[in-house]
């Protein structure tokens, strides 16, 4: 089973040829400057979770705008726990966004089922004694299906207490919206060729990496060394994953129009993204998920 990132809600591009762009890269350091040397609030470290089970229905979960959670495989059920901290940037109120979509067809099944469990752990630290052992804040399932619906949208709020406030979002990053459209694209595709040939080539720069672990560093309490030793293995391929060119894609975007990415029309996850060499159907996929530093112009790698 494959953790589910977004869904599309976005302009649709399907790139049928290889067209000339300009080579571009990402660059942390700067951001990661920040994070190096970051001091939390306090000495607590919970972590926020969010299980989900479904049946015959597909969908898409955010929080505060940003990917927890989507489901589009063609399998009918579906059990996953989801941590929620990298969703999280501050202490307080935390907006949850739920949308559920038909299994197939274009209506809901009145077999469609979706339960959520909004869990806590108190100190993730605590490895020996289950992290604190865990505290549910919330239970919710979805109504049973009644009448005619193309889906079904369920908006709310929690609060949450994280010992960080990550505002990094607010200081650099540019409103994609106000961009051209055209130039937007041609940016974001570029800079996913770039990484798809990193991959391709087996290239896995040390220290890029471990700029781009530090936000996530925060979030889930990882250390130093942690970091650095997550940066030294690069993205492993087993015998049977065949990395997929860039094409066929929707670009999407979250953090209310301030981080975008590209998803792929298989399985509407990222269109970096392994097949299996047999079956041609995907079984690993790399997240990319991108914002363009409004003072700069510089992209960064959220």
């Amino acid at each position: 089973m494959k953790l589910k990132a977004s869904i599309i809600i976005g302009i649709l591009f399907t790139i049928t040829s290889c067209s000339q762009r300009k080579k571009m890269k990402t660059d942390n350091s700067l951001i990661a400057k920040e994070f190096k040397s970051y001091k939390f609030i306090n000495d607590s470290r919970p972590g926020y979770y969010l299980q989900v089970n479904n049946q015959n229905c597909h969908y898409d979960i955010r929080l505060n705008d940003l990917n927890v959670s989507k489901y589009f495989d063609p399998i009918s059920s579906y059990s996953v726990r989801v941590p929620l901290n990298i969703m999280i940037l501050e202490s307080g109120e935390q907006s949850f966004s739920l949308k559920v979509y038909p299994f197939e067809g274009d209506k809901l099944s009145k077999k469609a089922n979706l339960q959520l469990r909004l869990m806590m752990y108190p100190d993730m630290t605590d490895k020996e004694n289950d992290y604190g052992g865990s505290i549910t804040l919330w239970d919710w399932e979805m109504p049973a299906i009644e009448e005619d619906l193309p889906l079904f949208i369920l908006d709310t709020v929690f609060e949450a207490k994280v010992p960080y406030k990550l505002d990094i979002l607010d200081k650099y990053a540019l409103d994609l919206s106000k961009m051209d459209e055209d130039i937007l694209l041609s940016e974001v595709t570029a800079l996913f060729e770039t990484r798809i040939k990193e991959f391709k080539n087996k290239n896995n720069d040390q220290n890029d990496w471990k700029n781009i672990y530090q936000r996530a560093g925060i979030q889930i309490y990882m250390s130093q060394e942690r970091i650095n030793e997550l940066a030294t293995k690069p993205y492993s391929q087993r015998p049977n994953e065949i990395l997929q060119p860039l094409e066929n894609f929707e670009l999407q975007f979250y953090g209310n129009d301030k981080i975008v990415t590209l998803l792929n029309n298989i399985d509407h996850d990222s269109a970096i993204w392994w097949a299996d060499k047999d079956s041609g159907e995907p079984i690993g996929w790399q997240p990319f998920y991108l914002f363009k530093n409004k003072d700069t112009g510089e992209w960064h790698v959220w």
